[in-house]
C-alpha cells in the first residue's frame, strides 16, 4: 500500500508577488542587486517602500525605484551579467525567497 504524504513543503506555497519594485540607475543602466550565501540575485520589494529603504545602502546617486511584474523583473535579472543569477524578494534581508533565472 502506497501512503501519499500531505504536508505542504516550506516555501512551495509562497509565490512571488505579480507586483515588485526594483532599483534601478537610468544613467548607468544599474539595477540594486544584493548577494546572500554566495547567490547574486537582482533585490525586488513587494513595495515601494522596502525599495527605498535598500537605496540607502547602495552608494549611487540617482537610484529610482521601478514598478515591475514579476515576467519584467525576472527579463532584467536575466539580463544582468554573472554572477547575477537569480530574482530576490528582499522583504525579509535575512530570509530572501530566490527565484532562479539561470
Amino acid at each position: 500500500m502506497v501512503q501519499t504524504l500531505e504536508v505542504t513543503l516550506l516555501g512551495l506555497d509562497e509565490a512571488f508577488p505579480e507586483t515588485l519594485y526594483v532599483l534601478h540607475h537610468p544613467a548607468s543602466g544599474r539595477y540594486g542587486c544584493f548577494c546572500f550565501q554566495g547567490i547574486h540575485g537582482l533585490a525586488c520589494f513587494s513595495n515601494q517602500t522596502g525599495a527605498l529603504r535598500f537605496s540607502e545602502f547602495i552608494d549611487l546617486s540617482g537610484m529610482t525605484t521601478q514598478e515591475v511584474s514579476f515576467d519584467e523583473a525576472r527579463e532584467v535579472a536575466k539580463s544582468r551579467p554573472l554572477p547575477v543569477v537569480a530574482l530576490m524578494l528582499l522583504d525579509k534581508m535575512e530570509e530572501p525567497k530566490i527565484h532562479y533565472v539561470r
